[in-house]
């Protein structure tokens, strides 16, 4: 069935299940809000006994995947996504042959749930109609945490002697409890409100436009208030990456200055601390605090893709790995001991693919990178065109949605890469939602027809 059919089905409304019509969108787009919002998480935070809740959006998807197979129009696949899967999996028998499993097995359990979610995403969500409220979520999904960012000056205030760096931020939320994860987060929520409002500009409301600079607000105090250093690199590299696509780059470096100087004399204090914190990047450097920390577990990375470079050590299994390999007497010069080295993160996601699954690992996560930031062009290379053909029109979204969005999609992967290099990001939903978002555009907004293979009839002499 052609696009503009099953668009013909979802407007007289679904049949039942044999269509798996508009139910199978309604329910793709309460599954976006249940991995995004993560309401179950924060209900069984405060009420422990409806930890059953939490199975709710794992059940709901393998009801979701099943109305997929039964779409009518063809599946779209996502190689480069579904390469990492393999090599998840495969990484798993290597743990296993190596006589741990545990851990990758918990992994693989979380690792599927957005891999399949994005399958479906990318067959149902192929029209700008159908696209756009997922974008919706993911522009809320920032305000959300951005609230909660906000919250948690209250419940965990910013002391004259505490140490920011254990400052539980969403303290509900086990991935963004803490600041190198919460900060990133924040660092991609600010660029992409920005372009979310440009987007929006040609429909825009009241209320779009105040949620739009709310967000900008909150993102911007969560990414002050988390001291993250590794977020702190990432706002450096969006912020540049942002300015070299902007038409006004003498405004951005204007409005840069005034929010400084109105941070200056409003916050002074918070103003001196935060750059007292970016300036022991270079003045501990890897020699004290977490920077030698962090160097020591990249020693031991280090060596245990020498010990295995060709497939690593397995899935998650890069404490266990580097405890077999390393004497005691070379552990406790990084501080650790085989116990302490169970289930010990990296710190670092090429750090961390080196030494859980070698070359292989390496050569498969730059193809993603590299299938990432081509799909992108191509998606704004495309609207460009549109626009210029069609009278501001870009393939059914709003003038300059596609290009807007595109953008901010862009900020916000290269915050969670740039982010990744001093933190463990490969294993958090951070880096694989955008991923999955980046390629729904592509499609939904039509960049991907020139580059789709042609139906063999179409190449018969006639």
């Amino acid at each position: 069935m052609k696009t503009s059919d099953a668009g013909a089905m979802e407007s007289r409304g679904g049949r039942g299940w044999r269509d798996a019509g508009p139910r199978a969108y309604v329910l793709l787009v309460v599954l976006w809000f249940l991995y995004l919002f993560a309401p179950h998480k924060l209900l069984q935070y405060f009420l422990p006994a409806a930890r059953p809740l939490t199975w709710i959006p794992e059940f709901l998807l393998w009801i979701c995947v099943i109305m997929w197979l039964r779409w009518p129009t063809p599946k779209r696949g996502y190689p480069a996504y579904t390469r990492f899967m393999a090599l998840f999996i495969f990484g798993t028998a290597v743990a296993y042959l190596l006589g741990n499993s545990q851990l990758a097995i918990g992994i693989d359990r979380v690792m599927y749930q957005p891999y399949l979610l994005g399958l479906v995403t990318l067959t149902i969500c192929d029209t700008p109609a159908r696209a756009r409220p997922i974008f919706g979520l993911y522009f809320g999904y920032f305000l959300w945490f951005g609230i909660w960012g906000l919250i948690s000056l209250t419940t965990s205030p910013i002391s004259a002697v505490q140490d920011t760096s254990t400052r539980v931020i969403v303290f509900w939320h086990r991935d963004y409890e803490n600041r190198d994860a919460f900060g990133p987060l924040m660092v991609a929520g600010f660029a992409y409100s920005i372009y979310y409002l440009q987007a929006n500009r040609a429909i825009g409301t009241r209320f779009r436009t105040v949620c739009g600079y709310l967000s900008m607000g909150l993102c911007a105090i969560g990414f002050i208030t988390s001291f993250g250093r590794g977020a702190f690199i990432a706002f450096l590299a969006v912020g540049t990456s942002m300015w070299l696509n902007s038409a006004r780059k003498m405004a951005i470096v204007f409005a840069l200055l005034l929010s400084i100087g109105i941070a200056v004399l409003t916050a002074p204090q918070l103003v001196e601390r935060y750059v007292g914190t970016m300036q022991s990047i270079t003045q501990q450097g890897m020699h004290e605090g977490t920077g030698a920390d962090r160097a020591a577990l990249w020693t031991m990375a280090w060596r245990a893709f020498l010990s295995s470079p060709l497939v690593g050590v397995g899935t998650d299994n890069f404490g266990v790995g580097a405890g077999k390999l390393l004497s005691p007497g070379e552990l406790a010069m990084g501080g650790y001991t085989p116990g302490r080295l169970w289930g010990r993160a990296v710190h670092s996601a090429p750090m961390t693919i080196l030494a859980e699954y070698g070359l292989v690992g390496a050569i498969v996560a730059v193809l993603l990178v590299v299938d990432f930031f081509r799909t992108n062009r191509r998606t704004r290379l495309n609207a460009t065109k549109a626009s210029s053909q069609e009278s501001g029109q870009d393939s059914g979204f709003p003038p300059g949605y596609v290009n807007a969005i595109a953008l901010g999609l862009h900020s916000a992967f290269l915050a969670f890469c740039v982010s990744s290099i001093v933190y463990e990001i490969l294993y958090t939903p951070l880096l694989w939602t955008v991923i999955v978002l980046n390629r729904m555009l592509y499609f939904a907004s039509g960049a991907s027809v020139p580059y789709e293979a042609k139906p063999a009839a179409s190449l018969r002499p006639i």
